[in-house]
């Protein structure tokens, strides 16, 4: 019988000084495990941050460049006619969208359907454009009609897609 009580009085003492013991060593082990989380998460955002605002930057670049003062001022060649023109201009236009396609994984959805948006808007005045004049007319007159016709429209779309990269910099890199 005592060394039953004695095995007790051990057992009650073994627990007594191992459980405070499991406790700091838990809290230990998930106080370090959290902090190995926000080191990770520290990092990948660091890292992160640069690829993003690359991505706003090239996206500012692609508005830019599809603006239908650039568009045609870049690609109107001398002895071009309508047809080519308008085929050259959709042609670059769909070439820069697969150059900077990947870039929406970056963006707000709103914020690409604004870029989409200017684009969709820069191909119809194109097309628009192109219906008023002859095929096989000088490209000049194919770039008259663009800028008397849409560059108006046209531009309030791409600056609202640039203010939307604009604010989305803003909002989630400048509070």
């Amino acid at each position: 019988m005592i060394v039953f009580e004695e095995i007790i009085k051990l057992s009650c003492i073994v627990v007594l000084i191992s459980t405070p013991i499991l406790v700091l060593l838990r809290w230990f082990l998930k106080h370090n495990l959290k902090q190995k989380q926000l080191e990770l998460a520290n990092s990948t955002f660091k890292e992160l941050i640069p690829t993003r605002l690359q991505a706003y930057e090239r996206l500012a670049i692609l508005l830019e460049r599809i603006s239908p003062e650039a568009i045609v001022l870049r690609e109107n060649k001398a002895n071009m006619t309508s047809l080519q023109l308008q085929k050259q201009l959709l042609s670059s236009i769909r070439h820069e969208f697969e150059h900077n396609f990947a870039m929406q994984i970056y963006l707000p959805a709103p914020t690409w359907d604004a870029i989409l948006k200017s684009r969709d808007v820069v191909i119809k005045l194109i097309n628009t454009a192109s219906g008023e004049v002859q095929p096989n007319s000088p490209a000049i007159h194919l770039s008259k009609i663009i800028f008397e016709k849409g560059v108006n429209e046209t531009n309030f779309y791409i600056n609202k897609a640039k203010e939307n990269l604009k604010k989305d910099i803003q909002l989630y890199y400048f509070d």
